[in-house]
């Protein structure tokens, strides 16, 4: 049985670093006002969502402010799925969720990998995470 997705955000906003913040927020409260609860605490949630919009701006769009980030927020009955598309070329993305060897950088697609699905488009542009939500009757 397939679920449809339900959409809750479609948003683009340029590549300006003081705005991710403002990114977070305005998917955090599209997340409340719909009444979405993902089972991740809000600290892993803002975490892999700031990783992949920082990623984005930085090396898909090389912090250039005249290309966006563009955000989609859509929703089924168990997953919750943000996806966070640069105007980039985009990269060959990694397979493996291997964990990288204390590097000071690097560790961004590691640490989304661990809290939610990710995947990548074929270009390698676009990374959408799948979060799964949490149901009033099942605790986590």
């Amino acid at each position: 049985m397939t679920h449809s997705k339900m959409t809750l955000l479609i948003a683009k906003y340029p590549t300006i670093k003081e705005i991710r913040k403002s990114i977070l927020d305005n998917i955090i409260i599209q997340l409340a006002h719909n009444k979405v609860q993902v089972k991740l605490d809000n600290l892993e949630l803002y975490l892999i969502i700031d990783e992949a919009i920082t990623n984005a701006m930085e090396h898909g769009n090389k912090w250039d402010p005249n290309k966006y980030v563009h955000v989609t927020v859509e929703k089924n009955t168990n997953q919750l799925y943000i996806t966070i598309t640069d105007e980039g070329h985009g990269f060959k993305h990694p397979d493996s969720p291997s964990a990288p060897h204390l590097q000071p950088r690097g560790r961004g697609i590691y640490i989304i990998k661990q809290f939610s699905k990710a995947r990548w488009n074929k270009q390698g542009n676009s990374i959408t995470m799948a979060i799964p939500i949490l149901h009033n009757n099942n605790p986590v």
